[in-house]
């Protein structure tokens, strides 16, 4: 009897290796097989403990083979196979159609967790799906999480895991996200503190026992920064077979990062108090008006102008940013010979406008829409701006629009939390705008 139960034990063990040999597809199935995996090396120590003596060699054997695939079962629960993108949308997708049907199980396979709380919204890691269906882990055992039933469970956060391959591909469809300062946020506001160039006094000391005198940073300030929640609605569609997971996960990610690339520019750069204002904006920006109330007046002396209005310690990490068409009419303006003077027609775009590096941005505004005391172009550190992100993307079926009752047209919203602030522009930072109409020279207003 146990030279059977030993050499059953040892079919399972090559059949769970020739399994592990094949890989995963995704996520959940790794997850799936690790389970599956540590129950059996469970009831294959329990079936040795009661072999027969006799049989000591290869039971001692055997137990060492258990041994080792638990720790290598640490190790690979840990870091499992990564996703391809192909499996990244069929998951994404197949998560929106569960969420869409409220399919809690497969929404538990996935890691997507119900968000209850509208300030602080659910940790997924404090929550789980069991017999008696969401529970929270830091509450009583088994204490159900609330009635999904009741239209209270309808939104979910998105797996973290998936939310940060989504983030990858928006920064894809940004100027500003991969140049400005990242500040994760757990709560709706932090404080930081700003200091500005040469805050902290140095002392000599030029004998022994001097007092050292008290030392701290000139000019301080402490500055909130906000998250505020964004939300948008994808018109959508009520068909989700599973032939078309990878489809719908494809357009979650293609509308959401396209969109959210933008507003992301936008608030960095354009936004005007809603509810956070950008650069173009802010307070204490220094201005500098070319020649004259005509775009068509811009010159290379216009930029040398400006970015002398910033000091050198602060200038070396400076870049203009702008729109293409400005660029272009820069690229086209000649000499006396009629040359070129910023490139020749056979050369290649230079990387720098000036000696300093550039950034095409296509919300700032067109050559074509600048009109007089129109600022269209801003030279500044982008690290200045700070960027507040709270984790977490939700989506829900949304069907509560005057469209879904007119035209039965449904929505998927999603939500996340963001702020953005822009910190020390006096001096920092500054703006190129024409001449207001009539207006004397140029030059600070």
């Amino acid at each position: 009897m146990g030279k059977e139960l030993i050499a059953a034990i040892k079919a399972k063990l090559a059949a769970m290796k020739k399994v592990e040999a094949s890989g995963f597809t995704d996520q959940t199935r790794a997850a799936e097989y690790f389970r599956e995996k540590e129950i059996i090396l469970e009831e294959i120590v329990k079936t040795l403990e009661g072999i027969a003596d006799g049989q000591e060699a290869e039971t001692e054997a055997l137990k060492v083979t258990v041994k080792g695939l638990r720790d290598e079962l640490k190790t690979k629960a840990a870091y499992p196979k990564e996703l391809t993108r192909r499996e990244l949308c069929y998951s994404i997708g197949r998560g929106i159609a569960a969420a869409w049907a409220g399919n809690h199980k497969t929404l538990a396979e996935l890691s997507f967790s119900p968000n209850f709380k509208a300030d602080n919204w659910t940790n997924p890691k404090d929550v789980a799906y069991g017999e008696k269906g969401w529970t929270v882990n830091k509450a009583a055992l088994g204490e159900p999480m609330g009635n999904l039933a009741s239209g209270t469970g309808e939104q979910y956060l998105i797996n973290p895991i998936y939310e940060t391959e989504i983030m990858q591909d928006a920064a894809k469809k940004s100027v500003m996200m991969g140049l400005v300062r990242h500040r994760p946020m757990m709560g709706p506001s932090i404080y930081l503190p700003q200091r500005d160039r040469g805050g902290v006094q140095l002392h000599w000391l030029t004998a022994y026992g001097q007092a050292i005198q008290g030392s701290k940073p000139q000019g301080a300030q402490r500055v909130e920064l906000k998250a505020y929640t964004l939300a948008g609605f994808i018109p959508w569609f009520d068909e989700f077979e599973e032939d078309v997971f990878t489809d719908l996960g494809a357009i979650f990610i293609e509308e959401f990062t396209e969109t959210y690339g933008q507003e992301f520019d936008r608030q960095c750069l354009l936004a005007n108090e809603d509810p956070f204002t950008g650069v173009m904006a802010a307070e204490g920006t220094v201005k500098v008006q070319i020649a004259g109330a005509d775009i068509s007046a811009l010159t290379w002396k216009d930029f040398r102008d400006a970015v002398y209005k910033v000091p050198a310690e602060e200038r070396k990490d400076c870049a203009w940013f702008l729109h293409e068409t400005v660029l272009n009419h820069i690229a086209n303006i000649e000499d006396d010979e009629g040359r070129p003077i910023w490139r020749r027609p056979t050369e290649a775009m230079p990387g720098k406008l000036d000696l300093y590096p550039y950034h095409e941005v296509s919300i700032m505004p067109q050559l074509a829409d600048i009109g007089a005391n129109k600022p269209f172009a801003v030279f500044m550190n982008p690290k200045r701006i700070q960027h507040g992100s709270r984790r977490g993307i939700e989506i829900k079926k949304f069907d509560g629009t005057t469209e879904s009752m007119e035209y039965g047209e449904l929505f998927l919203r999603f939500r996340k939390r963001d702020g953005f602030l822009v910190t020390r522009p006096q001096g920092n930072m500054v703006i190129l705008k024409t001449k207001a109409q009539g207006g004397g020279g140029g030059g600070n207003p």
